[in-house]
């Protein structure tokens, strides 16, 4: 574009030259043209912004995190002349269209389109633009572009996915490391225990047996099994939805993920929260997941929903020291965290933290924590 500026720079300058030197109607008339070039240009690139239109849909305005949906969008040319330089650019921050190329340059005849059929991927839980976010004309020239928003904008709500998990490699420290308390001094304080003879043989937990290398059961028939306590950091300590959507993602996905692999197995599940007061989600089987499941989906993180609000709810709750075990689902290791975590240990309840974080090695040295990155898988580290 800039070469072309100094052709038509050097055109105008050797027209005023002749105009100075020889005069007369023809160099006045090259005069002339070379200063209509630049006018005719800005008046395409004007009529182009006025007349181009995008059209866009989206398959479902609700769509699941790292679930492909169909998107289709269509590139119209209204007028009467041909559109030439039309340049399409993405949002990507938080999504995806798949075998689209932001450098393609597109030619539309008079009262023709183009249309457009890919598969959209949003990457975090909340609701955002997706689609096209800007068009940017060229004139044929090459002398002026001109960049601009589509008028119709497509927004999203996503919602967290379900991973389902075939085993929990925190489940095995849980148990094992599962003993009595004075709060519940009781057997069922255990996930699983170790295989009696007269057990229901349907009760064996075949992976756990292989791993400890003994036949080991869920539960005894007719035990009450006390439930397994997730509580979740609802958090938001920045406004930017840079900082903030990955985080929050991965904290739901975790949570969500971890209920269901307890309720499939038969284990009773409370979440505990924290969105502009306390929150209990109590489950006792996988037929109250897709309420729970729903309710998560459009769950809101707030800047006043501090940790200290959380533990401070969370620490005043019986129920939670009677679990069979407690698993921390956090952004950080925050002090009031520690001292609940501590406090479990007296009654030596069994915990686990998931530790959802950017920064690697924030949780070095210490026992029972798994660092989740946001764009990490969670059957890589928690399986």
């Amino acid at each position: 574009m800039k070469k072309n500026r100094w052709i038509w720079l050097g055109l105008l300058i050797l027209s005023l030259v002749a105009i100075s030197f020889y005069g007369g109607p023809v160099s006045y008339g090259f005069f002339f043209f070379v200063l209509a070039v630049p006018a005719v240009s800005g008046l395409y690139v004007i009529l182009v912004y006025f007349r181009f239109r995008v059209y866009q849909k989206c398959d479902s305005k609700v769509v699941v995190a790292e679930t492909p949906v169909t998107f289709y969008y269509t590139l119209q040319n209204e007028d009467y002349f041909t559109f030439a330089g039309i340049k399409t650019d993405y949002y990507s921050d938080y999504s995806s269209l798949a075998g689209l190329d932001p450098d393609t340059e597109y030619e539309l005849f008079p009262h023709t389109g183009i249309q457009k059929q890919t598969r959209l991927i949003c990457k975090y839980k909340g609701e955002y633009p997706v689609g096209v976010k800007k068009v940017t004309v060229t004139d044929y020239l090459r002398l002026f572009r001109l960049t601009f928003k589509p008028k119709e904008i497509i927004t999203v709500t996503v919602i967290p996915r379900l991973v389902i998990l075939e085993g929990l490699s925190v489940l095995t420290e849980l148990t094992e490391s599962g003993k009595d308390s004075p709060v519940n001094p009781t057997e069922p304080d255990l996930l699983v225990r170790e295989y009696i003879p007269g057990d229901d043989i349907r009760s064996i937990n075949w992976k756990l047996t292989a791993a400890v290398g003994k036949p080991m059961v869920r539960r005894r028939i007719g035990e009450e099994t006390p439930a397994v306590s997730i509580i979740m950091d609802s958090h938001r300590p920045s406004g930017e939805p840079d900082l903030y959507l990955p985080r929050e993602n991965k904290i739901l996905e975790t949570t969500i993920a971890l209920t269901y692999y307890f309720l499939d197995r038969g284990i009773r599940v409370n979440v505990y929260a924290y969105a502009g007061g306390p929150l209990r989600f109590a489950l006792d089987t996988t037929d109250s997941f897709e309420d729970f499941y729903n309710r998560m989906s459009y769950f809101s993180f707030a800047a006043d929903s501090t940790p200290e609000k959380l533990f401070s709810y969370t620490a005043t709750v019986p129920d939670i020291v009677k679990s069979s075990a407690v698993l921390f689902v956090v952004h950080d290791l925050y002090d009031a965290y520690v001292r609940q975590a501590s406090d479990l240990e007296k009654y030596s309840v069994s915990t686990a933290t998931c530790l959802v974080t950017d920064h690697a090695d924030r949780s070095a040295g210490r026992s029972g924590i798994i660092e989740i990155g946001y764009d990490t898988p969670l059957k890589e580290v928690l399986q």
